[in-house]
């Protein structure tokens, strides 16, 4: 991306940029042997070092699944690249197995033999005995990969890749992939339906879109046995669905599935009446039409929030085998919610459907279905229940353990330790308190409630809160690889982190108190201490395909197509420097303002993982890269691009993937 300074520059900082991009120019050459070694130090672990270093880091337990008979629990820690066996009547670790980079979530077979783990940033799938625990193969899927089920029969595994947007299909028999199914924005949770006719396949963000609209997900369903998919279900006005569980035919055939439901579109200053972030439960009931069989969707939204205090951040969803009961965990209030199931029912039957909107929007309902509110371990994420119904065992991330709720009592019956490390170090604290709502008012948010994923942006642009309500709408920004990329906020006020979270959040965002001191300084030391993941648009080895190495020179040109001489601040790589994140860190008027912006010139943004942080520029009205300079540059003030053709803007655009 181009663009051109602020006029407000002095000459003396104009002309010192201008050295800058000059020395950058003659870099240009070096660049792909630099990308070369930082890429190749990515690789695979040494297997040496990962077993002498083993049980010495955090375990950070994200994912369940329990036998077909209810004596193991398999548990997948992302922290330390390992999936645990756990004997549930010892409550003792069995076994550990590493596996694949950052493991996410676990599918089981139906005669309970294998295991299937999905290594988020290995972009594959770990196959497991399930007695042995141990490795049979690797299985290579998609982008990104994270929730995963099997067919009914266990021969295709049905795998969600988060930064494909698609889901792989892989033929268990061969452990080859034979087709790929698009799903909707950042698909993460997959399901198989009781009956084996269906998986759902839930997507943490929503649908790309105007940013003068509300947000609207969508639930995939595909037709295992067709291999298509079926449906796409609109969940309107929510984001971040997680886990899906479904209620048997006896109890409705419901799916539930966590979600988060933001009012992004009005003021900030709303945040202290509350209500402005809430977090519930999209109820999906699958209709089958007697007369021609097909199958369609009724959708109602439920929130589990109470009117002065917020269940932030549901993650985990999962029901008793009878459908009596189900749990819901919400990881930022370090809670679990019991839900009774006939009572939900009961409320969205005599709920006429045309007034089931509304329900979306009411505080008041949870009280009528939740049944317990019961303390968990810190950042609870899954949850499972045991075949007989008695048990459910839920995953806390940060502070390893599994808590034990007995459903019969409806009390935690007790904790199981999987091992962790006891020392706390400071990013860990970091992380901690990045992931708890508890310090913002009534427990609305936390840092993951809008940075979820660890980090990623939510998508939404938010009005925020200035001294002309409505004005300065601004898109959401990542927070992976932001290290030396300061300053912060679109107007570039916040010099550092410190300020960012620390005064800024607790007066503006959380409307608390917010973190002490030394709260903010391990908070950005794990904040600093986020990284991209690995890029799958460009090569292990850091080598260009010839589409991105002509875009690469597009990025570094000097010349338009005609010869005449760009000016050096219209150059890409003026602003966008690599050698500091592709960013100039200061502020710079690219003609993007509109009339509902105060100010006109924004903070630059880094390139760096650019793919995945749409849409672009700073309120988002950008929905795909290519809009940035088709749509948003008629004077050539962001950057000289009227002289370009298709052909050289999809290069551009795909090296800059690269980034």
């Amino acid at each position: 991306m181009i663009v051109r300074p602020h006029s407000r520059w002095r000459d003396a900082a104009l002309w010192g940029r201008l050295f800058f991009g000059s020395l950058l120019l003659m870099l240009v050459v070096a660049l792909p042997w630099q990308r070369s070694l930082a890429v190749a130090s990515q690789g695979a672990p040494n297997t040496s070092a990962v077993n002498s270093t083993w049980g010495t880091k955090y375990l950070s337990p994200v994912a369940l699944k329990l036998s077909p008979d209810g004596r193991r629990l398999y548990v997948v820690c992302e922290g330390d690249d390992s999936v645990l066996a756990v004997d549930t009547k010892t409550r003792q670790v069995l076994a550990r197995l590493r596996v694949g980079h950052r493991p996410k979530g676990i599918a089981i077979s139906p005669d309970g033999k294998s295991l299937y783990v999905s290594d988020e940033e290995s972009d594959a799938v770990t196959e497991i005995d399930a007695e042995t625990l141990k490795a049979r193969r690797t299985l290579a899927v998609g982008w990104g990969p994270v929730g995963l089920a099997t067919d009914h029969s266990g021969t295709t595994l049905f795998v969600a890749n988060t930064l494909g947007n698609n889901v792989s299909l892989i033929d268990l028999q061969s452990g080859r992939e034979i087709k790929r199914l698009e799903a909707g924005h950042y698909p993460e949770y997959v399901a198989l339906s009781r009956d084996g006719s269906r998986i759902y396949v839930a997507n943490l963000l929503a649908r790309i879109a105007p940013n003068d609209q509300p947000p609207v997900s969508e639930l995939t369903v595909i037709d295992p046995d067709r291999q298509m998919v079926a449906a796409r279900i609109d969940v309107p006005g929510v984001l971040q669905m997680r886990h899906i569980a479904e209620l048997p035919a006896s109890a409705g055939g419901y799916l539930l599935i966590p979600f988060m439901r933001p009012k992004n579109l009005n003021p900030l200053v709303q945040i202290h009446q509350g209500w402005y972030l809430t977090h519930g439960l999209a109820v999906i009931r699958p209709l089958i039409s007697r007369e021609s069989g097909s199958q369609s969707y009724q959708v109602a939204e439920v929130l589990l929030d109470d009117i002065d205090r917020y269940y932030a951040d549901g993650f985990g969803a999962a029901a008793t085998p009878d459908g009596r009961w189900a749990l819901v965990t919400a990881s930022g209030a370090d809670m679990v919610s019991v839900l009774d199931t006939a009572k939900l029912r009961h409320l969205l039957l005599r709920t006429p459907i045309t007034q089931r909107e509304a329900l979306a929007n009411r505080l008041d309902s949870a009280s009528q279905f939740a049944t317990q509110r019961l303390r968990t371990g810190r950042n609870p994420t899954d949850a499972v229940v045991s075949p007989d119904g008695r048990l459910a065992y839920i995953a806390n991330r940060m502070d390893d353990t599994i808590s034990v709720l007995d459903m019969t009592r409806m009390e935690m019956a007790s904790t199981i330790s999987l091992g962790g490390p006891k020392d706390i170090s400071t990013v860990r604290r970091g992380e901690r308190l990045f992931f708890n709502a508890s310090y913002s008012n009534q427990g609305q948010m936390g840092c993951a409630t809008c940075h979820p994923h660890e980090g990623l942006s939510d998508g939404l642009v938010w009005s925020l809160e200035t001294p002309q309500l409505g004005r300065d709408v601004v898109e959401n920004r990542t927070l992976f690889g932001i290290d030396g990329t300061s300053p912060f906020k679109w107007n570039g006020k916040n010099p550092n982190l410190e300020t960012q979270d620390g005064p800024r959040t607790a007066m503006y965002i959380f409307r608390s108190q917010g973190f002490n001191s030394g709260e903010v300084n391990d908070l950005v030391t794990y904040i600093l201490s986020l990284r991209l993941p690995r890029n799958p648009h460009l090569a292990r080895d850091g080598h260009l395909t010839d589409t991105q190495a002509r875009g690469q020179a597009i990025f570094f040109r000097d010349r338009t197509n005609a010869g005449a001489l760009i000016p050096p601040q219209d150059r890409c790589y003026y602003c966008h420097a690599p050698l500091t994140h592709y960013t100039s860190r200061v502020l710079m008027d690219v003609g993007t303002a509109t009339p509902y912006d105060t100010i006109h010139a924004f903070d630059v943004p880094q390139l760096e993982g650019v793919v995945m942080k749409p849409p672009y520029l700073h309120n988002g009205e950008a929905l795909e890269m290519e809009d940035i300079w088709t749509k948003f540059n008629p004077d050539d003030k962001h950057g000289i691009t009227s002289d370009m053709n298709k052909v050289q803007l999809n290069d551009l655009i795909e090296y800059l993937k690269t980034l």
